[in-house]
């Protein structure tokens, strides 16, 4: 896959998933790496990860913050923000992710046909076992307002 088209793509689909779906207010700074956006300390961001298989095989990892998911889970939901619970964030955060990846598959290639795994959330403790490698596949920074949020894409 070829790396330019494919971040083409993927800031493509963020936008139209998060601006449109969302109503957050994008942008797209050139940092790349997570610890540029959070430091080290990532306690606060929910992480959602969906593996995909097709031409190509790897998984896209979502980093939102938890106040950002909040606000936009209660939005999505149509409800205050005192009564969503860490299930509908977390639901939330993970439809978001699986929208962005097939909507980035279909931006890059609408011929080609990729098969998107179920969304996990996945804990922090999970990622400092395993190690997080920031360099490793594509990871786009993005910007709304004062909060930060990434994604990545690692082709395995």
């Amino acid at each position: 896959m070829e790396r330019n088209a494919l971040t083409i793509a993927m800031k493509t689909s963020i936008s139209e998933v998060l601006e449109t779906m969302f109503f957050l207010p994008l942008e797209f700074p050139d940092s790349k790496r997570g610890d540029d956006l959070w430091g080290a300390e990532r306690n606060d961001v929910v992480m959602s990860k969906l593996s995909f298989s097709g031409p190509v095989e790897g998984y896209f990892v979502l980093f939102v913050p938890e106040n950002v998911a909040l606000s936009i889970t209660g939005n999505f939901l149509g409800t205050d923000e005192e009564s969503v619970s860490q299930e509908e964030i977390e639901g939330t955060v993970k439809e978001i992710i699986n929208m962005i990846a097939g909507s980035t598959f279909c931006n890059y290639d609408d011929q080609a046909v990729f098969s998107l795994g179920i969304p996990v959330v996945v804990h922090e403790s999970e990622v400092a076992r395993k190690g997080r490698n920031w360099e490793e596949g594509i990871f786009i920074a993005i910007h709304s307002l004062d909060n930060r949020l990434g994604l990545q894409m690692v082709m395995t």
